[in-house]
């Protein structure tokens, strides 16, 4: 038998590895530090610099204001009413319902030389839609965090290479917290917003995420594999890291297909959940259910979400060891409630078991 010696200097770097993965997966008795930003008002000169350059605007008087707006959005209707307008709704956008299900909500639709447009708003903002021959595309518009559109939409909004768009530069006005949203204000009013579809359009990997989404992201414009498992980004569940299967890794995914797998969106190509989480295990998930961006804790500062509670408001811990080994409990919150999740390892399987202590 041939003995093969490394030096300790290899033993001391695999000891640290594995140390370094036992602090980010599972807790220990140390507290940790919770860092808090102090709020601040966005100032309007800030939030006219952040507009992109593709985005050019205008204003138009008759339009109505971002407060009218809202306050037409508070007033309240009864069931027969709701149920009409429901109606409605599916009626005018049943042919981006069937093309797009659930992963957008609509806000306009027209029909030009047979391409059906529409204009969708989901986690990440809005999205131009788009139907021509069967095949369909959708497309990150690029805003600012500070841009809304209003109810009110122009009936033809495709011109050309331009898309045009009614809303507002808005910001929160005061700090806030759940399970209410926050206070928002206009900075600038009735506004007609004119979009470059050229830039909007450019997909440089030709991986179907146009480029704008994937800087947004943080997947790689330029690769349409970005983590280099040999699954394309848009068809890939977990497109930021290779998955991986291991124990606790498992763990992970068997919870998140848990909590979607009534949701419908096992399908959908434009809807993610997303976490901050510097575990290992978490990172190589494999779901079947939804499709996930997972992120270390120090890169939350670079992504610009817009004002509807930031993208991803759902949180899942560290692992929580039990005196029995083959048990173990993880934490979960999001804006409406939380509580943990019991693990139990057993015969090579893990068994859930969910249990809400608060909520909002």
């Amino acid at each position: 038998m041939k003995l093969i010696y490394l030096p300790l200097s290899v033993f001391i770097l695999i000891s640290c590895i594995t140390d370094r993965k036992e602090d980010a997966c599972f807790e220990n008795d140390k507290k940790e530090k919770t860092a808090y930003q102090e709020f601040r008002i966005d100032t309007p000169q800030e939030i006219l610099r952040a507009n992109p350059s593709h985005v050019k605007f205008t204003v138009d008087n008759k339009l109505k204001t971002y407060k009218e707006e809202t306050e037409d959005a508070r007033k309240s209707y009864s069931e027969a009413e709701d149920k009409k307008r429901f109606k409605v709704y599916d009626d005018k956008y049943a042919e981006l319902i069937k093309n797009f299900g659930n992963q957008f909500y609509y806000i306009n639709t027209e029909k030009v030389d047979g391409i059906v447009y529409g204009i969708g708003q989901n986690m990440f903002g809005y999205w131009l839609l788009e139907t021509k021959n069967n095949t369909v595309a959708a497309y990150y518009l690029g805003l600012s965090q500070f841009t809304h559109f209003s109810k009110k939409q122009p009936e033809h909004f495709i011109s050309g290479n331009k898309l045009l768009a009614y809303g507002s530069f808005v910001r929160i006005s005061k700090s806030w917290g759940y399970p209410f949203g926050p206070q928002k204000e206009a900075v600038k009013d009735r506004l007609v917003f004119e979009i470059d579809l050229q830039t909007v359009k450019k997909d440089s990997d030709k991986d179907r995420f146009n480029d704008l989404f994937e800087k947004l992201v943080l997947l790689n414009p330029d690769s349409a594999d970005t983590d280099k498992d040999g699954i394309p980004d848009f068809t890939d569940s977990n497109p930021l890291y290779r998955s991986e299967k291991s124990k606790f890794t498992d763990l992970y995914t068997l919870i998140i297909d848990r909590e979607y797998e009534q949701s419908g969106f096992s399908k959908g190509s434009y809807f993610f959940t997303g976490y901050f989480s510097d575990c290992d295990y978490f990172h190589h998930i494999n779901p079947t259910q939804v499709k996930v961006l997972i992120y270390p804790e120090n890169k939350s500062s670079e992504l610009q979400s817009d004002y509807r509670l930031g993208m991803f408001p759902e949180h899942i811990g560290k692992i929580r060891k039990d005196k029995d080994k083959n048990r173990f409990y993880i934490d979960y919150g999001s804006g409406s409630g939380g509580g943990y999740i019991e693990a139990l390892f057993k015969n090579g399987k893990w068994n859930l078991t969910k249990q809400s202590t608060y909520d909002i």
